[in-house]
């Protein structure tokens, strides 16, 4: 059934009519990251802090009929554990606004995929989740960019629930604050679960003679009850992020 959701889904992007489509921006990123108070993700599945560094790509773009992220984190962690994860989440227009607190109102999609391995016996999972929804651009005073989406979350290991998504963007010069907050209802197998993960850079690009951003910085994980656990993760870790 999941196999059909995504070959629809696969179509329905296709459909797009891609000789009338004008592209607006594009942008492209790979970063590592690097902290030491990630919970849950490794070996033992428990409330024990572990480090972790995280190579990650990533690629945003927007077109006259929507727009379309996707990025692809590898992490490697303490003792043998190692994951993969990755979005790919296009969004298509509805209708647009010439002004107003809306810009556009669009329909939203996101594969979910994600798999791990312990170096231990029977260790490691894979997951493939897809979110279904509809969502906003919004114009907020202050900020670059800003979008609210809702989410109902075909989960593969867990019982379906809905997710609320702000996305969130400013700067000040080089130095900018950007991320996103993902707040997931609960279900009987799972906890509700809140995540503010921001990103707080400086652009380094002018000083290095680097004609695209080089960002250095921090990013911030307070995550309660991370996967719809018990545990919390407070966690702040540092990176690197080279656009192109």
């Amino acid at each position: 059934m999941k196999k059909q959701i995504l070959a629809i889904a696969v179509a329905a992007a296709a459909m797009v009519p891609a000789a009338h489509a004008e592209r607006y921006f594009a942008d492209n990123s790979v970063s590592v990251l690097g902290g030491a108070e990630f919970k849950l993700d490794g070996i033992n599945y428990n409330n024990d802090d572990y480090a972790q560094t995280t190579y990650t790509i990533e690629h945003v773009s927007g077109y006259s009929w929507g727009g379309l992220f996707f990025f692809m984190d590898r992490d490697e962690g303490e003792d043998g554990w190692d994951a993969s994860y990755s979005e790919f989440s296009p969004k298509v227009f509805l209708t647009k606004f010439d002004s107003g607190l809306v810009k556009t109102i669009h329909a939203d999609f996101t594969l979910e995929s994600g798999s791990n391995h312990a170096n231990t016996a029977n260790s490691g999972f894979t997951q493939d989740n897809y979110l279904w929804g509809f969502g906003a651009d919004l114009n907020i005073p202050g900020m670059n960019y800003f979008s609210a989406t809702y989410y109902y979350a075909v989960n593969d290991t867990t019982e379906d629930d809905h997710q609320l998504t702000l996305v969130y963007g400013t700067n000040w010069g080089n130095l900018a604050f950007e991320g996103y907050i993902d707040y997931s209802t609960g279900a009987e197998d799972h906890k509700a679960s809140f995540n503010f993960n921001p990103q707080i850079t400086y652009n380094i690009g002018p000083m290095v003679g680097y004609d695209n951003k080089l960002k250095v910085g921090v990013e911030v994980s307070s995550w309660h009850n991370k996967y719809g656990s018990e545990f919390d993760e407070d966690n702040v870790a540092a990176m690197v992020k080279m656009h192109f």
